[in-house]
Parts: structure tokens; C-alpha cells; sequence
């Protein structure tokens, strides 16, 4: 289900009489595809009446600005003067699909192509789907064109933290915040980590023992009286909890977490709470989603908001650590930003945190629930940016039977369509990003509508 407001607009014939006589057959076909979308889509389908003059065109942006919507489908059924489409489209400026219904008494291909071209001579990116509204096809069109439009629209003034600076050097991690301006109408704010050491300090103790007693109740906790001591639980809550007093201060909607190492190294490893944020709930109940990465990534924590509002599901960050021949699996891995409801019920461990990171606590450990998932990552390099896209599925197995994998960090075990020598030359990051579900189709047409380059692999 795709819950996202789409204005369904048509043109007509600027004659009068014309128009009159097309009214029926253009209204029919609108019908027709507001049912589907709101019965079948989960969309909220705002008509438009027929445009056939510029008052019409006026008044029809004045009421879609109004009523907020995020998308257009065009329904072309009929041939309609272009230049009202292409003026009103341009004036909205919101991710667009002309659609041309199978209409073999009226000359709807006509229509789109006349609207299309236009579009394209002026430089407004858009999507085209020709054919029945029963072809499966043109469903799975027009379920992407709306995912897509949601993540599009929903990037727009958004704002990614960056909590702490570049990390380890790294510089697939950091980012240009002109850049994304530019090109995703995203902000990218900074806050120092320090800021985490001084509102954890000031977490009432009720809530950090609710916290912990949540934790034990629901996951395995194995504490050593070394790295793991329920001291050193209490401290990653707290830090959880001020991370969500911070996020809910500043305005963020996604968060690129450094840790390593002034963290991980001198306060604790930041697991819980990279996974905490990722997750839908917590010990306070029901809360939003804040995709959150690791390593101060901060085109992954935005990689991770376009699949988020995409599909309105949690992501996760993962390193792209080994490949194991004998069970063709991919090992996905990595120490912290990976939400526990990816994880088969009752199969989460915190585990005592790698001694390579000097401030102790847990990791949150668990394997990914099998099923079909989408592999995804935003990179940068002098052209632009390149979505990265990989149709992928989870495999379950047990962390101890995989060559390449620990058993103490989340671990995705994935085949792909794509051999290990190809994927080294494509993979422009160590990071990759993971969400539920086959939404291939989405995320090219995000590509399509918003200019990136797009690497497929399906």
C-alpha cells in the first residue's frame, strides 16, 4: 500500500464543443484509475476536472497546492492541447507520470507523446505508461512511479544530522551539503558528539532502568563482567535516550552517527542506539522510524531515508565483508546500524562488544530473517551521484556455519545476481543499505525523475 496524495490530471481539446464531447470518455477513464489507485494502491486519488483552457489550468494548481498533493498522473485517454499540460505541470514542479489508458477509438498515444515531448524539450523529467489498467505491467508501474514520487516529494526539506565528524578518514562517508541541496532538497546539520555525553547525564534513571529491563525481557544479554557489565548496558541506554531528545530538538528525520572511535574508544560502542533509532518502537512504545548510520555515513543515512520513505519501512547499514563460495552466500555485516525488527522473533542477542573497542557495552547481534530484500547505496564521484540498485534475498543460516561471518554483530546472508569479481568494480562504498521486498522498480524511477545515474543489477 503506497499512502501518498496523486493529483490525477487530463487535457482536452481547447474547442469548446470538442471538449464537451470528450468529457464523458476522459472522465470515464479518470474513474476508472482513481478506483484502482485508492482500492487496490492505498493512494488518495485528488480529481481533477477535464482541462481544456488556462483558468481551468489555474485553478486546478491553486487547489492541488491547497489540498498538499504529491504526485501527478496525467490520464490521457484523448489527444489535449499540450501547452496547458506542459505550463500547469511546470508550474507544480511535482514528480509526474502520463499515463495514456488503452483506448483504441481516441488517440491517447497521441496525447502522451505530444505532452511527453513537450516536457522533454523543456527539461521536466517525468515518467510514460501506455496500456491497460488490468495489465500487470502497468500496475507495477504505477505502484513505482507513486513509491518513488513518495520518497522524491518526502526528501524535500528534510534534514540529516550528522553527529560527530568524518569517521576513520573515510571519505565515501562524508558528504557536500550544497550538493544535496541541489540535487535532493535535503539538509545535512552537524552537532559534535559531546553533546550525546552531556544530555545522557541528565536522563532521569526510571527510564534507563525501564530501558534495561526491557532488554533483558526481550533478548538474550550476555554480560561478561568485562566489555559487558550492566553498567555499561545502563550507559548505551542513556545514550540511546539522549540521541532521541536530540533528534527530536534539531529537527532531524535521519541520523549519520560517527562512534568510532571517541565513542567506542573512551564512552561506549553507540550499537543500541544505532539500532534503537533504525527500529519502530522501544520500552516509550510506538515512535518514527530515524534511519541512522554508522561511522558518521552520511550518504548512507540518507540512502537509508530515500528506502524508508520509499516504502515506509526501517533500513539498515551493512559492510559488504565476504562472499562464501560453498553456501553462495554474500556476508553483510557490520557492528551497529541495523534495527532488531530485520531479526526472526526472539532471535536477538546483545553480545559482549569486540575488545577492539576499548569502551565496551553490546552489539546487537542477530541473523536476517529470510525473504526477498533490496540492496541499495547513494555514491558520489565527479559526474554526480549513482544509485546503486541490487535485487537480492535473504538467506537463513546460522552466523557459526558461514565462512566470513562472526557471532557477534547482525548479519544478512544474501545471493545476489551478481558474481564477486563484478560487484568489487561497482560498488563504489563498503557500505550497503538493505530494506524488505522487491522495489527494484521504485528506486530506478526515483533515478529516472530525479536525474541520478542508476547501476542495476536484478
Amino acid at each position: 500500500m503506497v499512502n501518498i496524495k496523486v493529483a490525477l490530471l487530463s487535457f482536452s481539446d481547447g474547442r469548446e464543443r470538442v471538449h464537451q464531447g470528450l468529457i464523458p470518455v476522459i472522465e470515464g477513464h479518470v474513474q476508472a484509475l482513481a478506483d484502482y489507485l485508492q482500492g487496490e494502491v492505498g493512494a488518495t486519488a485528488l480529481r481533477v476536472q477535464p482541462i481544456h483552457c488556462p483558468a481551468e489550468a489555474q485553478a486546478a494548481a491553486r487547489r492541488l497546492r491547497a489540498e498538499g498533493a504529491q504526485a501527478i498522473i496525467v490520464c490521457q485517454p484523448v489527444f489535449g492541447f499540450p501547452h496547458h499540460a506542459i505550463s500547469l505541470l511546470r508550474e507544480l514542479g511535482l514528480p509526474t507520470l502520463l499515463y495514456a489508458p488503452w483506448e483504441p477509438s481516441y488517440p491517447a498515444l497521441v496525447g502522451l507523446l505530444t505532452i511527453g515531448g513537450g516536457l522533454t524539450q523543456i527539461g521536466f523529467r517525468h515518467m510514460r505508461l501506455w496500456g491497460q489498467l488490468d495489465d500487470r505491467e502497468v500496475q507495477v508501474g504505477l505502484v513505482a512511479f507513486l513509491q518513488a514520487a513518495r520518497a522524491i516529494t518526502g526528501l524535500r526539506g528534510r534534514v540529516v544530522g550528522q553527529l560527530g565528524g568524518r569517521s576513520m578518514g573515510l571519505y565515501t562517508t562524508a558528504a557536500d551539503g550544497a550538493q544535496w541541496m541541489a540535487t535532493f532538497g535535503v539538509d545535512l546539520d552537524h552537532c559534535d558528539e559531546l553533546e550525546v555525553v552531556r544530555l545522557a547525564a541528565r536522563v532521569p534513571e526510571e527510564r534507563v532502568q525501564r530501558g534495561v529491563e526491557w532488554l533483558c525481557e526481550r533478548m538474550q544479554v550476555e554480560f561478561d563482567g568485562v566489555q559487558l557489565t550492566e553498567e555499561k548496558l545502563r550507559q548505551q541506554v542513556r545514550h540511546y535516550l539522549a540521541m532521541k531528545e536530540l533528534v527530536s530538538a534539531l529537527g532531524w528525520d535521519a541520523v549519520a552517527l560517527k562512534c568510532h572511535y571517541e565513542m567506542s574508544e573512551f564512552q561506549v560502542a553507540e550499537c543500541i542506539a544505532a539500532s534503537l533509532l533504525n527500529d519502530p518502537e522501544d520500552w516509550e512504545g510506538p515512535k518514527p522510524v530515524t534511519p541512522t548510520s554508522c561511522e558518521a555515513d552520511a550518504d548512507g543515512a540518507l540512502t537509508m531515508l530515500l528506502l524508508h520513505l520509499a516504502t515506509g519501512e526501517p533500513s539498515a547499514l551493512l559492510d559488504v565483508r565476504f562472499y562464501d563460495a560453498a553456501k553462495d552466500v554474500y556476508v553483510l555485516s557490520n557492528c551497529g546500524a541495523a534495527p532488531t525488527c530485520f531479526a526472526p522473533p526472539g532471535q536477538v542477542c546483545l553480545c559482549p562488544c569486540t575488545t577492539k573497542y576499548l569502551g565496551g557495552g553490546a552489539h546487537v547481534s542477530f541473523v536476517f530473517a529470510p525473504g526477498p530484500v533490496t540492496l541499495a547505496r547513494l555514491t558520489r564521484s565527479p559526474e554526480g551521484y549513482r544509485l546503486l540498485i541490487l535485487r537480492a534475498e535473504a538467506v537463513g543460516l546460522p552466523a557459526s556455519a558461514v565462512q566470513g561471518a562472526t557471532t557477534f554483530w547482525p548479519h544478512a546472508f544474501v545471493r545476489l545476481p551478481v558474481r564477486p569479481r563484478e560487484l568489487v568494480q561497482l560498488l563504489e562504498a563498503n557500505h550497503v543499505h538493505l530494506v524488505r521486498g522487491d522495489v527494484v522498480a521504485a528506486l530506478r524511477a526515483v533515478c529516472r525523475l530525479m536525474g541520478l545515474q542508476e547501476a542495476v543489477l536484478s
